[in-house]
């Protein structure tokens, strides 16, 4: 009861930390909800602009200097700046992709009905969705998140919402996006979106809570209002923007 009580307080006090941060800059919020027509971030373009470039190198900067191991990855998609991870733990929270079938550690999730995941995967995502996520990432540790488990970042795909298929490209394909489908706390409790979330979980909510209030990313689509696509993840991505 007490560890509860002590749970909930560390969630309230991180929520509203972050909270006051994302008020403090009306020029990052407008930039954050800006998204053109098509679905893309804003001043993206195909191939991609000097300044998409400069933005990646920027990007890359960034995670060099909060110590963040990375290489350049093969060209994928309409990935701007594709790379893979060293070491996919940002924040103190390490990411697990839960259908990966390559590595040989395997763990066993809830999510997957109890088979066997493993932790060992070099996925391609854009450099700007592993700084959002590094960034993110102290207030999702401080929420007791210990383990994110996800199904996909990039994949070529077009928008789906509301069980249509949009003509749009997804930002999957850019490799913005990330799939996740349950979040492990520092307890060892495996939070699974597709059960737990329409149940009220408080940890659930409140990292819905934590990365809709934070610059960088898009609102969360999650089983509330996304019912029929996203009834069993939360769709995560990041929003970059190009125009400077």
């Amino acid at each position: 009861m007490v560890r509860a009580m002590a749970r909930a307080l560390s969630i309230a006090i991180a929520t509203c930390a972050l909270g006051g941060a994302a008020f403090a800059s009306p020029k990052s919020a407008a930039r954050r909800s800006h998204a053109q027509a098509n679905n893309m971030p804003a001043g993206f373009t195909w191939p991609p602009s000097k300044a998409m470039v400069a933005a990646g190198k920027t990007c890359e900067a960034h995670l060099d200097e909060l110590g963040i191991g990375w290489q350049a990855a093969k060209a994928q998609g309409h990935v701007v700046d594709p790379i893979t991870l060293a070491d996919f733990t940002l924040g103190g929270i390490k990411y697990t992709a839960l259908y990966d079938k390559s590595g040989n550690s395997p763990t066993r999730s809830a999510a997957a009905g109890g088979a066997e995941v493993s932790d060992k995967h070099a996925p391609v995502m854009d450099c700007q969705l592993a700084l959002g996520l590094a960034q993110v990432g102290q207030v999702l540790f401080d929420l007791g998140v210990r383990e994110v488990r996800f199904g996909s970042i990039y994949r070529w795909s077009k928008v789906r919402v509301g069980g249509k298929t949009k003509n749009m490209l997804s930002r999957h394909a850019l490799g913005l996006a990330m799939d996740v489908v349950s979040f492990v706390d520092d307890t060892g409790r495996e939070a699974v979106v597709g059960k737990d979330y329409k149940a009220g979980d408080e940890l659930l909510h409140a990292i819905e809570r934590t990365i809709d209030a934070t610059p960088g990313f898009r609102g969360v689509l999650t089983p509330q209002n996304d019912p029929i696509s996203h009834k069993d993840h939360f769709h995560i991505e990041a929003n970059p923007d190009y125009r400077n």
